[in-house]
């Protein structure tokens, strides 16, 4: 990540104090009077904010943003408009803070202040600094690792101050904050690098150098050990490129040995042509993408080890490039998977199943007490939710809930797809056990999610399907254009609330 890290810090001031490039203040529509501690602020600056207010140029409706220009201890005032106070929510708070950070940020304000009161509405403090540090931080990322022109003309938010009333330091909130963004920031910065540089191989460099700061159990199998493994699916997908496959396990042991541990499942498909089956133009276009949930689980559990979180945690990863060769696998072959079954395979290009249904059954065998794989398995996630939210499937009542939970707290949508049975028929082979694929094309996600559950055993599992919310067309609020982090904040909050 060549993105310079903002710091931020806690001042216990009154506002007119404050001596800052800008200021950022709160109001709801139709609430736009000044409290005590703002009218001192504004005498101090000659009646400038209520002559503004007054005059009707600021209505702070939801996304406002003016600043006034006062060329004093704190050069600007930003009012910050954050629509009816009936709605606000904490998603409003996410989504006008980061903007507001980057408007700030591409004027070339380097340092910044927040009158914290004003943004924290109804909301225990605490709360309400967790998400702004978050929100900051995902909202100021950039992605410029392969710019060369200009570099220095980049501009960055150096450091941005909290101002409150309050005597608490926030030490936990702005340092779980920190742990999570970083989480995101790395995801994107890997899941946007491309294709010809981060092959399997490299990322398995990179994993084992993770594992060594954060001090995890690190387990490498490379191609060969896969084969002799009889990952059968797995090591079909990858034997057509040059850029072999890994399968890479992290562990993280938080809460004793003695605890089962949670299994994530990543799908890491480095670069995905389609195989045989050649994705058209323009939809194989952005397939670096595709290793996005095996990134993610990556800087989850390196989290979970900076933030000593008491939960015990494995990683299974498996690494590979879905390209095309003599040696690629075929339309018509039969594979054999990990735990025996055997594949028909109807098209190349439904890939992502087939590696993880070995890493599946080799989460299982690890007796997880559940396991959730994170992958972007289908453009049928378009269909369903569009880039809006995340669909998911779920064996398990309580795990589900879990999830939901973690979906409302970390502002990650998500919607539960059903599991019912009377989708078995359509991955029902005429030749082997199963086939990759349903010869109709309908309900992808279920579908999907159907072949997968084949590979789980009676372990509790969840399936999340971030082949759209994986990556990000727009800029705005906590979203860049490119790679999203998804489901980083929504797996941190399960887990730091796991019991």
């Amino acid at each position: 990540m060549d993105n310079k890290v903002t710091s931020f810090k806690v001042l216990k001031t009154p506002l007119e104090n404050v001596k800052d490039n800008a200021l950022l203040i709160g109001f709801f529509e139709g609430q736009t009077g000044l409290n005590a501690d703002l009218k001192k602020l504004d005498k101090e600056f000659n009646g400038i904010i209520s002559s503004y207010i007054k005059e009707n140029r600021f209505r702070a409706e939801k996304g406002e943003a003016k600043s006034i220009f006062t060329n004093k201890g704190i050069k600007n005032v930003v009012l910050v408009g954050l629509g009816e106070e009936e709605k606000y929510n904490f998603e409003i708070l996410s989504s006008v803070m980061a903007d507001a950070a980057k408007k700030l940020r591409n004027g070339e304000t380097e340092t910044f202040s927040i009158c914290l009161s004003s943004f924290s509405g109804h909301s225990k403090e605490e709360d309400a600094v967790e998400k702004i540090v978050l929100s900051c931080l995902m909202g100021l990322y950039k992605f410029t690792e392969y710019k060369t022109k200009d570099k220095d003309k980049i501009k960055n938010v150096k450091e941005i101050t909290l101002i409150t009333n309050s005597n608490k330091n926030f030490s936990s909130e702005i340092n779980y904050a920190y742990a999570v963004s970083y989480a995101v920031n790395k995801t994107r910065d890997f899941v946007n690098t491309p294709p010809n540089i981060a092959t399997p191989g490299h990322i398995a460099e990179y994993v084992k150098d993770v594992s060594k700061k954060s001090n995890l159990k690190c387990t490498i199998f490379d191609d060969k050990q896969i084969e002799k493994m009889k990952m059968g699916c797995f090591f079909a997908v990858g034997k057509g490129s040059v850029n072999k496959p890994r399968l890479i396990v992290l562990e993280y042991f938080g809460a004793g040995k003695s605890q089962k541990p949670i299994a994530l499942v990543g799908k890491g498909v480095t670069f995905d042509s389609g195989g045989l089956n050649l994705k058209p133009y323009p939809y194989i276009l952005n397939m670096k993408d595709d290793k996005g949930g095996a990134i993610a689980s990556i800087h989850v559990i390196e989290a979970c080890a900076k933030l000593k979180l008491p939960v015990n945690l494995v990683v299974i990863t498996p690494f590979c490039e879905n390209m095309i060769d003599a040696d690629s696998y075929r339309p018509d072959d039969v594979l054999t998977a990990y735990n025996g079954m055997t594949v028909e395979i109807k098209n190349t290009d439904a890939e992502g199943r087939l590696v993880l249904a070995d890493a599946l059954t080799y989460a299982c065998e690890m007796k997880p007490q559940a396991i959730i794989d994170i992958a972007t398995l289908t453009g049928a996630s378009m269909i369903t939710l569009g880039n809006v939210a995340t669909p998911y499937l779920a064996t398990d009542g309580k795990l589900s809930e879990k999830i939901k939970s973690a979906s409302i707290k970390s502002l990650e949508k998500v919607w539960e797809m059903p599991l019912w049975p009377e989708f078995e028929d359509s991955i029902k082979s005429d030749v082997a056990d199963i086939k990759n694929i349903s010869e109709e094309g309908d309900a992808g996600v279920i579908i999907g999610a159907t072949f997968l559950k084949n590979f789980v055993d009676e372990t509790p599992w969840a399936h999340i399907d971030i082949g759209t919310t994986v990556w990000s067309k727009a800029d705005k609020g906590i979203l860049t254009k490119g790679a999203t982090g998804a489901t980083v904040r929504l797996l941190m909050e399960m887990l730091r609330e796991w019991k």
